[in-house]
């Protein structure tokens, strides 16, 4: 079922969400709009409901209470399989989503499980940009875990979803593929992508999101700008996260910018940097 007008310039929209494992209620009157090409961090304490939220989105769970809308779409009423057209996830384990004997078929499946055309030449452009062309022969459960994730990306990208969620994508990383994950991040938001990042990971979060969401024993306790949530001490330390090295270092010496990135705070020391008399 789709719904036109409100909803149409809206990536998600969810509306007195309830969900529950058991008789344990693991998320509890989410309200929530995520607008198109947003980059929003998902953030809390494990087991807050951030999984879970993300698993509504892409239509793995259905509501006990509430409605999710995702581009126009009623997920309670749309397959799973329908709704991995328009939302990319990647598992906080790549391993539980990869199937295939070779990283080829891997990424291959989903093109061939949606009758897209022109597979081959897909698939290769893809393994390049993630940097997996000498592997597509290779078995995908013989690669490393940055590996494997890197696989499990492209099995997601080359679909080319509307949405994209990324479940703690640097978990494993080393620093190569933790760079080659903020240059796609980059070239996401630059398509006008829509991304949702549930990380642990404050560095990322800082630089690649502009709103944050925090959740805590399935309630939201923030949504708004990443500056406010960061410069907000006591909200960090009930949801028992760190500020970014970054951040610190800016607090240490009293640098009067938000900076982002490495980028941002080189020029910010050279604006502030006082000469020496």
């Amino acid at each position: 079922m789709i719904f036109w007008g409100i909803y149409m310039k809206k990536a998600i929209v969810i509306n007195n969400l309830w969900s529950k494992y058991d008789e344990n209620w693991v998320l509890k009157n989410i309200y929530l709009k995520i607008y198109r090409g947003e980059s929003v961090g998902l953030v809390g304490p494990t087991g807050s409901g951030k999984t879970t939220l993300a698993k509504h989105i892409l239509g793995l769970l259905k509501p006990i209470k509430g409605r999710v809308i995702v581009d126009g779409i009623d997920v309670s009423k749309t397959s799973a399989s329908k709704m991995a057209r328009i939302v990319g996830y990647l598992f906080q384990n790549p391993s539980h989503q990869i199937f295939s004997e070779t990283v080829y078929d891997e990424i291959a499946f989903g093109l061939k499980n949606f009758g897209i055309k022109n597979i081959d030449e897909r698939v290769r452009s893809m393994a390049e940009t993630m940097g997996l062309i000498d592997k597509l022969e290779e078995s995908p459960f013989n690669l490393s875990i940055g590996e494997r994730e890197r696989v499990a990306i492209a099995s997601i990208l080359v679909l080319d979803p509307k949405i994209l969620i990324l479940d703690e994508p640097t978990i494993g990383q080393d620093y190569k593929n933790y760079i080659l994950l903020k240059f796609l991040l980059n070239r996401l938001r630059e398509r006008g992508k829509t991304i949702i990042l549930i990380s642990h990971d404050m560095e990322l979060i800082l630089e690649h999101c502009d709103r944050i969401i925090a959740l805590k024993n399935g309630e939201k306790l923030y949504d708004g700008d990443i500056k406010i949530f960061f410069n907000n001490a006591f909200l960090l330390k009930n949801l028992n996260l760190d500020l970014p090295p970054l951040l610190k270092f800016s607090k240490k010496y009293g640098l009067n910018k938000f900076v982002r990135n490495i980028d941002e705070l080189i020029k910010v020391l050279k604006n502030e940097a006082r000469p020496i008399c």
